[in-house]
């Protein structure tokens, strides 16, 4: 929360968490709570629609929870919070493999945040060459900035 104060951040899209990946759910509740507008990712087919986080949840395409609300552009948000397996000094960051991430932030402009575990922050990660670079890295007790 503390930095979305510090970058007068007042959209962010963000994840709704599953299994293994960082729960944000705290941050969710805070963002809704301070008026943060939260943009939350629905899977729809091969690629990822936004809704404006109205702070329930239904059953996915994929099986998990996602965010309900009404439906925002990505490029309405000012940053992104994206969960990553891996994030290495370079600001590579390594996803699950589908690339629903790289594609919807594909030619944007938005500050890419990865959140990850402490241990998740790496020296080096394989990368190729269309790989979209992260601006910074957050975990637990971290705030990495790459590229700024």
């Amino acid at each position: 929360g503390q930095f979305c104060l510090d970058h007068k951040l007042r959209t962010v899209a963000a994840y709704f968490p599953i299994a293994g990946e960082p729960d944000i759910r705290e941050f969710l509740n805070w963002a809704l709570d301070n008026q943060v507008r939260i943009l939350l990712p629905v899977v729809a087919g091969e690629s990822l629609n936004w809704v404006h986080f109205d702070g329930k949840t239904e059953f996915g395409e994929l099986g998990f929870d996602e965010g309900t609300g009404k439906p925002a552009p990505l490029s309405s948000a000012d940053a992104a919070f994206v969960p990553a397996l891996a994030v290495d000094y370079s600001g590579n960051r390594l996803g699950k493999g589908k690339g629903y991430y790289d594609k919807a932030l594909a030619g944007s402009k938005i500050k890419t945040i990865a959140v990850v575990f402490d241990e998740e922050i790496l020296m080096q990660i394989p990368a190729e060459p269309h790989d979209k670079k992260v601006s910074a890295a957050i975990s637990a007790s971290k705030l990495l900035w790459f590229n700024r």
